[in-house]
Order: structure tokens, then C-alpha cells, then sequence
């Protein structure tokens, strides 16, 4: 524990960290909210939002991954190589696009846990294919002890974050499964890059420019947060459009359409609880009858239209 710590706080850019741990939050409090919404649907609906849920969860992690690695100072100049940085961001969407997929099918009670413990392997299969992309003027050495923890690590810990998310989906349980699964992006992520150790071959001189990697950090917060934001707008959008339908369903299913008091259904479940309260406290109810007569003649004589204005007068 100690020596991850020492290398968080003396082998990187605090600045750059800082960035990753804002996407790293974003993304995975936006990536249990989707999954949460994906896991109250049916169908095709739960597969879409199941799909946009991987999408960020798989951006946001690759994100984190590469942002932290560009703050990472390895003494030495560096270098990504093009094919394998993208097959790393690959590897993160699809991973999580099986593995969120897998812990919402609903066909087994172990499905989350055997999702999320998916998840946890895609994390470090990305991890260990960008660090393969990673270029450095030396020798780059692994620690095997740190590579095994931070894969012992990481598994339980993305389990767990599904396991909670999908098994209990109250609200308080989407925090503790955004930190669980930021838990394991993190742990995963430093302590594999505390097993690194660069050799450089030859003199530092030529080192990376400081401002040119922290501007691309900064492209790669930027594309994410873009990213995020898509998958967090199509939620609001989705959350207040169900709302609305909901308020206009329950105005449809207790309120007369006409006059828009109270229906009899309404006015029903209203009576009992009155009558329950009144019987509670020993007080009493008055209920008081409003008739129209001779509305039929209205009717007939004036039309419907001029009898509805009446009804709606009278309301």
C-alpha cells in the first residue's frame, strides 16, 4: 500500500491525476445510473441503454487509464503507439459492453457478479494493452507481486460495484456502486503502474514536453466529457420524458377529463381516507351532493358542446 502511495505522490503529475480522478468520478456515477436504468427496462429498451451505459463506462475507463498514464513521469521521453492505444480503447468498450450486458440478462441471480467480475478483467486487459503502447527511451521492467494484486484487486472490487448496483438499485446503493467500481479503475491502474520500473538507455535530455502532454490530457478530458455528457443528457431526457408521461397517465386515470376535478375513483380513495382519519380521531366527515337538473334537456335541446360548458362551469 505504501509503495502504491509513493508512487502516486512522487512518479506523477499530481495536476494530471487530479483530471483523471474528475473522469473517473463523472464516469462511473454516470455509468451506474444507465445501468440502473437499463436494469429497469425490458427488452430492446434495456439493451440500448445497457449498450450507452458500456459505451461510457468503457470511455470513462479508458480515459482514466490514459490520462493517469500521461502523468505518469518516467524520467525518460515517451511515446504511444497509434494501433495498440486504439485497440486498448477497443478492448475497454467491448469489455464492458459484454459484461453489462451479461449482469442485466437476468437469467441467473450471479449474473451481476459474473458481469462485474467481467468487468474487473476488462479493465486490466485494457490497462495491460495500453501499457504494451506505451513507447520509453529504456527498459521497462514489471514487479509480477504488484501485477497479481492489482488483478486480485480489481475483479472482487467491479463485482461487488454490480453486484450491489443491480441486486438492491435504491438510490444510496448507486453511490456505493460508483465508488466501488472508481475503486477498482484506480487500484487496478497504480498499482500495476507501481510494479513498472524504467531503465533509461542513455542520457534523459530530449524529455517529453510538459505542456504538449498536459494539452493532450486535456483533449482526451475534453472528448470524454463530450462522451459522458451524451450518455448523461439521453438519461435527463429519458428520466423527465417518463415523468411527464406518468403525471399525464395518473391526470388521465383520477381526473375527469371535462372539468378536471376529481373522478369518481378519486373521489372514492378520497372518502376512505377521510373517513379512516375522522374514525382515527374521533371527528367527523360532511359530504355534500350537488345534483343538476334536467341536464338531459340540455343536451337535447342545446347540444353536447353547450352541455359539456355547463359541466364545466359548474366544476
Amino acid at each position: 500500500m505504501f509503495g502504491v502511495l509513493s508512487c502516486v505522490a512522487t512518479d506523477h503529475d499530481l495536476w494530471l491525476v487530479t483530471v483523471a480522478a474528475i473522469i473517473c468520478i463523472l464516469g462511473c456515477w454516470s455509468t451506474t445510473k444507465l445501468v440502473m436504468q437499463a436494469q429497469a427496462l425490458e427488452g430492446a429498451e434495456r439493451l440500448g441503454w445497457a449498450f450507452l451505459g458500456s459505451i461510457t463506462a468503457g470511455a470513462s475507463i479508458w480515459c482514466t487509464h490514459f490520462v493517469a498514464m500521461l502523468a505518469y513521469q518516467s524520467g525518460v521521453p515517451v511515446s504511444f503507439d497509434p494501433v495498440l492505444t486504439i485497440l486498448s480503447l477497443v478492448v475497454a468498450i467491448v469489455g464492458a459492453c459484454v459484461s453489462l450486458m451479461i449482469a442485466t440478462c437476468r437469467l441467473s441471480r450471479f449474473a451481476p457478479v459474473i458481469g462485474g467480475g467481467l468487468l474487473g478483467l476488462s479493465i486490466a486487459a485494457m490497462h495491460f494493452t495500453g501499457m504494451r503502447a506505451y513507447r520509453v527511451h529504456g527498459i521497462l521492467e514489471w514487479d509480477p507481486a504488484y501485477v497479481i494484486a492489482a488483478l486480485v484487486l480489481v475483479v472482487p472490487l467491479a463485482a461487488a460495484s454490480l453486484e450491489t448496483l443491480l441486486r438492491r438499485s435504491f438510490q444510496r446503493h448507486v453511490v456505493v456502486s460508483a465508488s466501488l467500481l472508481m475503486l477498482a479503475i484506480v487500484t487496478l491502474h497504480f498499482t500495476a503502474m507501481t510494479a513498472v520500473t524504467v531503465t533509461p538507455l542513455g542520457p534523459a535530455a530530449n524529455q517529453s514536453d510538459p505542456k504538449a502532454i498536459q494539452a493532450m490530457a486535456l483533449a482526451v478530458a475534453l472528448a470524454c466529457s463530450i462522451i459522458l455528457g451524451a450518455g448523461l443528457v439521453s438519461y435527463m431526457i429519458d428520466i423527465r420524458s417518463r415523468r411527464t408521461h406518468y403525471r399525464r397517465l395518473r391526470q388521465m386515470a383520477l381526473f375527469d377529463q371535462l372539468t378536471s376535478l376529481p373522478n369518481r375513483a378519486s373521489f372514492t380513495d378520497q372518502l376512505a381516507h377521510d373517513l379512516a382519519v375522522a374514525d382515527r380521531l374521533g371527528s367527523q366527515v360532511a359530504v355534500v351532493g350537488i345534483d343538476l337538473d334536467r341536464f338531459k334537456v340540455i343536451n337535447d335541446v342545446r347540444g353536447h358542446r353547450i352541455g359539456d360548458e355547463v359541466l364545466r362551469r359548474l366544476g
